[in-house]
């Protein structure tokens, strides 16, 4: 995630990393949303690694196979 993805990401789960005033609470359920949206980018694009893995026809079969098993372990921790 580069600095536009994590300012985009805080914003959606629900406060702004740019208001630093005194007043600024940051309560912990924003964090965890947070967390929640910052890690699901992450799995998202390793999932799309190994679905690049997957579909390279110059990998083995085998390693086809494995890269598009990891794929959907990785997308199925989304659903947990």
């Amino acid at each position: 995630m580069n600095r536009e993805d994590v300012i985009r990401t805080a914003r959606e789960a629900g406060f702004d990393p740019h208001d630093m005033s005194d007043d600024f609470t940051c309560n912990l359920e924003n964090i965890e949303r947070f967390a929640d949206l910052v890690a699901a980018a992450e799995r998202e694009e390793c999932a799309k690694v190994c679905g690049e893995e997957a579909a390279n026809a110059e990998n083995s079969e085998q390693y086809r196979m494995g890269a598009n098993w990891a794929r959907e372990r990785i997308r199925a921790r989304s659903n947990v």
